[in-house]
C-alpha cells in the first residue's frame, strides 16, 4: 500500500472516517469527491442499478492511473459510495454500482464543511446540486444554525451571520463601521463615551486632567489589565500606539497636533498639543486610538496582526477567516467578563435574501439588517441613523462642476422621496444634512425635471460626462445608479466607477472624482465625527472643497476646539454644515434605519451608533 494522507469526512452513520490519497502531489483529497465524480459522469444511472465499466474507463474519469484506480474503487467499495464486482482479466468490464444519491452527499458535505468554519467551501458544494430543494433545504439548515447555542457545558455561543469577511482589524485603520463595532469588542482606548449618558468616561486610564490651557493632558492608567497575549499595560504602549498612526499616517491633524508624547511613570501619559484642544480625551475615545501592544511588531511576524488583533478588550480573535469570524471572552477583563463565551460570525453573502424565505426552528436569533427587506425574528430594535448618505462635487478642481447651475440641477433632479420609495431596504427618510432632527422640509422637497433642464440649459454644461465615484457597498451601488438614471432625464452624462473603500479613501483618488457619493454614520459623538470628518486629509468633503472654503471651515472648527460646551460646539458644526448647503458642495440625499432582529431570550440588547449590538452586554435567560 503506498504512503497515504489523512483526511476527514462523515459517512452515512455519521462517524468520522479518515479516507487517503496517495497522489495528485500530496494534496488532501476527499474520497466523496471522486464519487461526485463518477454521478456526474453516469448521470443516466439510477442509485444501486448495476452495469459495466472497465479500469481504463475509470481511469479516464478520475484523470488518474489504473493503480490509483484501483486504490480508489477500493476505498469507495469499504465505505459504502459503491457496490464492485471485478471482470476477469485485463480489459474485461467489470460490474459498478453508484450507492448513494447524489443530493444527500452535497447536503452533508456542505452541513459538515459549515461546521468546520468552511462557509466558502459549503456554498461552492452546494452549487453542485441543480435541485433548488437542496440549496432550500442546505439554507434552511443553516439559517438554524443561527443565534444562541447552549453547549452541555454550559457555554454560550452566539452565531450569526454576515455578508462579508472582516480581514482588517487594524484601529488605525478603521474605515467602514463594522470594523469599527468588531475593533470596540477586542479593544479599548484611554476613554470611552457613554451615549446613554452623555459624557466621558474611564476606559485604560482611570483619571485624567488637563492645564487649564487645554493644550497638556496627563492619563492616569489603570492596574493589572492585560492585553490578551498576556502582557500587561504599560505607559510605553499608549506611547507607541500614537508613534505608530504618526509613522503610518503623517498627515492626520490630530496626531499632527501632537508636540510630544512622554511618558512620565509606568502608568503616566502626558500629551503636550501645538494647539487649544478641548475636546482632546474625547477624540482619543474613538476606535481609531484604540492601544496596542509595544510588542506588535514581535507579534506580527508570527501572526497576520490586522486580521488576528491583540487588545485588551472584553472580547479576544480567536480566529478569523473568509468564512468566519470568532470571538472569545476575556477571562480577565479588567470591566468585568462578558456573559457570552464566544461569538460567531459566519459569512454568508445573500443572507438577508435567504433568510426571508426561512422560518427559524427556535434558537434565539440575532439578524443584521443591512441593506435588504427585513427577515424574520421575534423581536426588532431600530433606530434612525444619525448620520446621512451624501454627494459631493469636487470643487477642488477646475471644470463644470464649478457652475453653480448644474450642481443646480442635479439637486433638483434627485427626488428624495421617490429614491426611497423606489429602493427601500434600510433608506427612510430624505436628508438636508447629517442629522436627522435638523430636517428642512424645503431641501429635497422641491424636485422638478423641467426646472432642472432649465437649469441645464443656463449653464455652462455641454454634455461631457461627470465621473461619479463610490466604494463597494450595494446599496451604494443601487443609490449610484438611481443618481445616474435622475440625471440622464435631464441630459447629464454620469459614468460610475465603484472600488473598494480603503481604495476611496486615498486623497489622490479623491480628487480625481467629479463627484462622490458616500454615507456619514456620526457615531457617539456627533461632534467628534463631523470635526474628524471635516478635518480628516482622507476626507471626501475636505479634499472637495475650494482653498477659500476649506480655510474657512478650517478656521470655523478651530473655534469649535476652543469650546467646552456641546451645544456651542454643535452650533459651529451647523454653521459649516449650512455653507456646504448654501454654496451646494454637498447634497444630503437620505437617512437609514438602524435594526437588528433577535429573540426575547436575548437580553442587555441594545443598539450602537453605528446599529450594532454591545456583545460583553448580552446574556442569555
Amino acid at each position: 500500500m503506498p504512503q497515504i494522507i489523512l483526511l476527514q469526512k462523515w459517512n452515512k452513520n455519521r462517524k468520522i472516517i479518515f479516507t487517503l490519497s496517495p497522489f495528485r502531489g500530496g494534496t488532501k483529497i476527499d474520497i466523496e469527491e471522486y464519487y461526485l465524480q463518477l454521478k456526474d459522469h453516469y448521470t443516466a444511472q439510477a442509485d444501486g442499478d448495476w452495469f459495466p465499466v472497465t479500469i481504463d474507463d475509470l481511469s479516464s474519469v478520475f484523470d488518474c492511473t489504473r493503480r490509483n484506480t484501483q486504490f480508489l474503487i477500493q476505498k469507495l467499495k469499504e465505505q459504502g459510495f459503491i457496490g464492485w464486482k471485478s471482470g476477469l482479466g485485463r480489459g474485461n468490464s467489470s460490474q459498478l454500482a453508484l450507492l448513494c444519491n447524489k443530493d444527500e452527499l452535497i447536503l452533508t458535505r456542505a452541513q459538515n464543511l459549515s461546521l468546520h468554519g468552511q462557509l466558502s467551501e459549503a456554498f461552492a458544494c452546494i452549487q453542485a446540486s441543480d435541485r433548488e430543494s437542496v440549496h432550500a433545504e442546505f439554507h434552511t439548515w443553516l439559517g438554524n444554525r443561527f443565534g444562541v447555542q447552549k453547549e452541555r457545558s454550559e457555554q454560550d455561543i452566539l452565531r450569526y451571520p454576515f455578508y462579508r469577511p472582516v480581514p482588517d482589524l487594524d484601529p488605525m485603520k478603521v474605515v467602514r463601521r463594522t470594523e469599527a463595532h468588531l475593533i470596540s469588542q477586542l479593544f479599548d482606548t484611554l476613554t470611552r463615551y457613554d451615549p446613554s449618558g452623555k459624557k466621558l468616561k474611564p476606559g485604560l486610564a482611570h483619571h485624567w486632567e488637563h492645564d487649564g490651557t487645554f493644550t497638556r493632558w496627563t492619563f492616569y492608567l489603570r492596574k493589572g489589565v492585560l492585553f490578551h497575549h498576556g502582557k500587561p499595560l504599560k505607559g510605553e504602549d499608549v506611547k507607541y500606539t500614537f508613534e505608530r498612526i504618526r509613522q503610518w499616517n503623517g498627515e492626520d491633524w490630530l496626531i499632527n497636533s501632537l508636540q510630544s508624547i512622554e511618558v512620565t511613570g509606568a502608568y503616566t501619559v502626558c500629551f503636550e498639543l501645538s494647539e487649544r484642544n478641548a475636546l482632546f480625551a474625547h477624540f482619543i475615545a474613538s476606535e481609531r486610538f484604540s492601544i496596542v501592544p509595544d510588542d506588535l511588531e514581535q507579534l506580527d511576524s508570527r501572526r497576520n496582526f490586522a486580521r488576528l488583533p491583540v487588545g485588551t478588550g472584553p472580547f479576544c480573535m480567536r480566529s478569523n477567516t473568509e468564512s468566519m469570524l470568532v470571538m472569545g471572552a476575556n477571562e480577565h477583563y479588567f470591566a468585568g467578563r462578558p456573559f457570552l463565551d464566544t461569538v460567531e460570525m459566519w459569512v454568508w453573502p445573500d443572507y438577508e435574501e435567504e433568510l426571508r424565505h426561512t422560518q427559524p426552528s427556535g434558537q434565539p436569533q440575532l439578524l443584521y439588517f443591512e441593506a435588504m427587506d427585513k427577515g424574520e425574528s421575534e423581536q426588532r430594535l431600530h433606530q434612525l441613523e444619525s448620520g446621512s448618505t451624501v454627494l459631493t462635487f469636487n470643487l477642488s478642481k477646475p471644470g463644470v462642476l464649478q457652475d453653480y447651475g448644474l450642481r443646480h440641477a442635479i439637486h433638483l433632479a434627485l427626488g428624495r422621496e421617490q429614491m426611497i420609495r423606489e429602493l427601500k431596504g434600510r433608506r427612510n427618510k430624505p436628508a438636508s444634512g447629517f442629522h436627522p432632527g435638523y430636517y428642512d422640509a424645503d431641501y429635497g422637497g422641491v424636485t422638478s425635471i423641467a426646472a432642472a433642464r432649465k437649469c441645464i440649459e443656463q449653464s455652462s454644461y455641454s454634455g461631457e460626462a461627470l465621473q461619479l465615484y463610490t466604494y463597494e457597498y450595494y446599496s451604494n451601488e443601487e443609490d449610484a445608479r438611481w443618481i445616474m438614471a435622475a440625471c440622464s432625464k435631464i441630459g447629464v452624462q454620469i459614468e460610475l466607477t465603484i472600488l473598494p473603500i480603503r481604495e476611496l479613501s486615498q486623497a489622490e483618488v479623491i480628487t480625481r472624482a467629479d463627484m462622490i457619493y458616500a454615507g456619514e454614520v456620526l457615531g457617539d459623538q456627533p461632534v467628534i465625527t463631523l470635526t474628524e470628518m471635516y478635518r480628516s486629509q482622507h476626507g471626501y468633503i475636505r479634499n472637495h472643497l475650494h482653498a477659500a472654503l476649506r480655510a474657512a471651515m478650517d478656521a470655523m472648527l478651530a473655534d469649535a476646539l476652543t469650546e467646552t460646551g456641546e451645544d456651542k460646539q454643535l452650533i459651529v458644526l451647523r454653521a459649516v454644515e449650512e455653507e456646504l448647503n448654501r454654496q451646494l458642495n454637498v447634497l444630503f440625499v437620505y437617512h437609514s434605519v438602524q435594526e437588528v432582529g433577535y429573540d426575547s431570550s436575548l437580553n442587555g440588547i441594545a443598539l450602537n451608533a453605528w446599529g450594532k449590538i454591545n456583545y460583553k452586554d448580552v446574556w442569555v435567560k
